[in-house]
């Protein structure tokens, strides 16, 4: 089941839900104030989300909790793809998969795409098949907080951010191998990153790039626990 769903004018509250598997969704909205909400309580499940305004307020939920709960031992497979253009942006993505009763279905996507100041993001991944998370920021003072924990697959993050005084928290937790890329460039305006990995029977990696040019320096605090 899919739907393509253009919205142009500012929007009090859509709140869109699919219980069916398979489901897709495409959303093209250009406007200020918006708050949106997608649902999509099942497997296999794919979102494509484009957006240029200001102070809108967007969550998206795929298998469901973070706490929309719900989610019934669905097996995951979820995608979901942000393109933002705008600032003072509340952006939300979550993806689960409880899968109690096996080993873990397909595996979660997630990435967004922002251009502007000001804007949240964040980004939870859960289940036993592994999550890729990739994160692409230009602008200043962006918060992002990406959260990855599963006891199946690779946890990966991607995380590009250009521009001052943006504030980042990544932690990736349980069994199975994590890994992480940061690049963090600035022009002036200092950082603050924190990474915590917390893996328990596999290996964990990361790289970070950044550069730091002011006075008060930069904050970076990583936190390891094989």
């Amino acid at each position: 089941m899919g739907i393509n769903w253009a919205l142009i004018l500012p929007i009090v509250l859509i709140l869109y839900s699919q219980t069916s598997w398979a489901n897709d969704i495409y959303i093209t909205q250009s406007g200020d104030g918006l708050s949106l909400e997608m649902q999509q309580r099942s497997k296999d499940n794919y979102i494509s989300y484009n957006e240029t305004g200001d102070d809108n307020t967007v969550k998206v939920y795929q298998g469901m909790h973070s706490d929309g709960t719900i989610d019934g031992d669905e097996t995951g497979g979820h995608e979901a793809y942000w393109t933002i253009t705008g600032s003072n942006n509340d952006l939300g993505s979550y993806q689960t998969d409880t899968n109690r009763g096996g080993g873990g279905g397909a595996p979660h996507h997630l990435a967004n795409i922002v251009n502007g100041d000001y804007n949240t993001v964040e980004h939870t991944q859960m289940g036993k098949a592994g999550h890729d998370g990739f994160i692409e920021i230009q602008g200043d003072s962006n918060t992002v907080d990406l959260y990855q924990r599963g006891n199946g697959g690779q946890k990966w993050a991607d995380i590009v951010l250009t521009g001052d005084g943006h504030t980042v928290d990544v932690d990736q937790r349980g069994s199975n191998s994590a890994s992480a890329a940061i690049d963090l460039t600035n022009s002036g305006g200092a950082y603050n990153f924190t990474l915590t990995q917390n893996v328990t029977t596999s290996a964990d990696s990361y790289s970070i790039t950044g550069t730091c040019a002011t006075f008060g320096g930069c904050n970076l605090t990583i936190n390891r626990n094989n």
